[in-house]
């Protein structure tokens, strides 16, 4: 009795304590002789004392036992906790009532689990019904979507062949308002579309469709259509674009869609003899594009709300009643499915500036050494050359899905351009094939054939390399075939598209772009821009090209800032940097950026510690793995 946490103890029939044990006195201060002898009334308040001893009553007049009676009540330190009571009577040897024997236990944290099992059920079921009505809302969104989408075709067209002059000519006002109800047709098409596209992304059921894209012909090709925009509202449309060919592996009609956006919106708020730019910047390891105007601007407080959904800001309400407010929000979700980032700067009264960021399209890494010898050597004595190189572009992603399949897959496809060579090559031709399970990468090189020739190898292994694919029902992944004929001039040539969720690309590559290496890198750098104070923020990750960090404070694109970067062994370096992109954080973390810096203007000896730094951190991780 002395040794249970429990409180024990005996009464007799008149309610006084004849025994208690240890945790019945220690719960009163006391040693267990001094309550011996004393009623409830004696030790507890008057209405507590009452209720225990009509429990008593119960017990010692009826003989009933009560059984784990769960009360709230008050220790003798204040605190408010629940215990569980038991009281059953104690009888003499001829079967007489002389007394209770009871038992009472401290059940506050049963109480609580129990409350928090409850509660959790509860939010479990309301998750449940919001997911319900979540899926019903966009079930039904989708549904009135779709059935809305032929009504409005048939509008469109009706008014298409009205305002050609097909049923008759039009007197002025009669073409005014068919214009205005073509216009007002196309503008609920938009907002058809975008409901389509915000039910798609909440279901799950929203896929992209990669495919090699020149960036180049992707903004020439809609150019004309948004100066022709621009120029009737009486605003200048610029585009500043590097000489440099870029090639992106992009959904082309979606990163159209957010471009077109962007554009569509930097019209809508400029007014009348205002100015935009396009600009595209070449990064470190990303593709910048800006969209930059000078119109009516957003207030700060209403910055981070644009990529929300169905929020429209901006400085005139007139503006505000156009469109749901669901564009930007489709844009953010479009560019971050492509690994990219999106933000927004602007002033009122100044003008607005949007960017988005797309990962940069790589070839193989530098071929080994002594190959690279033997295809120079061909090129000096003037023999042709291909380069052939088949990579799985989603690697990574792949790898983890299909993992102890991965050597039969590397097995089959080197059996399939076993035999393509067989087909297409003699056995004297100079051939080799180089695999990398770790990138997923083929390099396939051959000398002496003409460039027709190759084309067709590359045909015929995209066929085979697709038929492999759908007999084995392998799916949502991704191959590039590409083809580099030294010494001629990179350029870009084919693209084919294969079916079953695998697009097999054809462009001409060049082992000379080759990324920068970036390695984690949890430390903190110092950060000082303008006239402020450094502040030492966490970093993630760092190249030879630059630093990506985090921030509570939204840095300005473009804007220089210095970094101080502690080395091993106490040597600092301090560097100039220029901000290349941000992106905002998730909600948990709202209110903080990561920002990507990059290095300029640094000198050989800052470079060789940088790449002391990053081959120590990179040793330091294979040795943790």
């Amino acid at each position: 009795m002395d040794y249970t946490p429990d409180v024990i103890y005996f009464k007799d029939k008149s309610g006084k304590l004849v025994l208690v044990n240890r945790a019945f006195a220690k719960g009163l201060n006391c040693r267990p002789e001094d309550v011996v002898g004393k009623t409830d009334y004696d030790i507890f308040p008057r209405q507590r004392a009452q209720r225990m001893a009509k429990d008593d009553a119960l017990v010692l007049k009826a003989g009933k036992t009560i059984i784990d009676k769960v009360e709230r009540a008050t220790r003798p330190d204040g605190v408010d906790n629940y215990v569980s009571t038991t009281k059953i009577p104690r009888y003499d040897s001829k079967g007489r009532i002389i007394g209770l024997m009871g038992i009472t236990r401290d059940i506050t944290r049963r109480i609580r689990l129990e409350r928090l099992v409850d509660e959790k059920g509860g939010i479990e079921k309301k998750a449940r019904d919001w997911e319900e009505l979540y899926k019903a809302k966009s079930q039904f969104v989708s549904a009135v979507s779709h059935e809305m989408r032929t009504p409005l075709a048939i509008i469109k067209e009706s008014m298409s062949l009205i305002s050609e002059g097909i049923f008759g000519v039009l007197n002025e006002r009669q073409n005014s308002l068919v214009k205005k109800a073509s216009v007002n047709a196309q503008r609920l098409n938009n907002i058809v579309n975008d409901l389509l596209d915000i039910s798609r992304i909440e279901r799950g059921t929203f896929r992209l469709h990669f495919s090699l894209v020149s960036l180049d012909d992707l903004i020439d090709d809609s150019a004309s259509h948004f100066r022709n925009l621009a120029r009737q509202k009486d605003i200048a449309l610029d585009y500043d674009l590097p000489d440099q060919e870029i090639n992106l592996f992009i959904d082309l009609a979606r990163i159209n869609q957010v471009l077109t956006n962007l554009i569509n919106n930097a019209v809508k708020f400029t007014e009348p003899g205002g100015k935009i730019k396009v600009e595209v910047k070449i990064l470190e390891s990303k593709i910048r594009v800006a969209v930059i105007d000078t119109g009516i601007g957003i207030i700060a407080e209403n910055l981070p709300k644009v990529f929300d959904r169905f929020v429209q800001v901006s400085g005139s309400e007139s503006h505000n009643k156009a469109g749901l407010g669901l564009g930007l929000s489709i844009a953010k979700e479009l560019i971050e499915r492509h690994g990219g980032e999106i933000w927004a700067e602007s002033r009122p009264g100044v003008g607005s500036k949007f960017y988005f960021t797309l990962p940069r399209f790589y070839t193989t890494d530098v071929l080994p050494e002594e190959v690279r010898y033997r295809i120079n050597t061909l090129i000096e004595k003037g023999v042709k050359v291909h380069l052939i190189n088949l990579a799985i572009f989603n690697y990574n992603d792949y790898r983890a899905k299909i993992k102890n399949e991965l050597k039969k897959l590397f097995k089959s496809l080197k059996k399939i351009i076993d035999q393509s060579l067989e087909n297409k090559f003699k056995e004297g031709q100079f051939k080799i094939i180089l695999i990398d399970e770790k990138t997923g990468n083929y390099d396939i090189i051959i000398s002496g054939i003409e460039e027709e020739k190759a084309d067709k190898f590359c045909d015929e292994l995209r066929a085979r390399i697709k038929k492999f694919f759908t007999a084995q029902k392998i799916e949502e992944v991704f191959i590039k075939l590409g083809v580099l004929y030294y010494p001629k001039k990179i350029e870009l040539r084919l693209m084919h598209e294969a079916s079953a969720n695998i697009n097999i690309k054809r462009i001409l590559i060049g082992s000379e772009l080759r990324r920068h290496r970036r390695v984690e890198w949890r430390a903190n750098i110092g950060v000082s821009f303008g006239q402020h104070q450094p502040l030492f923020l966490p970093a993630i990750d760092i190249s030879q090209g630059g630093v990506c960090f985090i921030s509570d404070r939204k840095l300005k694109t473009d804007s220089q800032i210095d970094l101080r970067l502690e080395l091993s062994k106490g040597s600092v370096l301090n560097l100039k940097a220029r901000v290349a992109w941000l992106a905002g954080l998730k909600a948990s973390e709202a209110g903080k950026y990561k920002i990507g810096a990059e290095f300029s203007g640094l000198k050989i000896k800052e470079k060789k510690l940088i790449s002391k730094l990053i081959d120590s951190l990179s040793d330091a991780a294979k040795a943790a793995k």
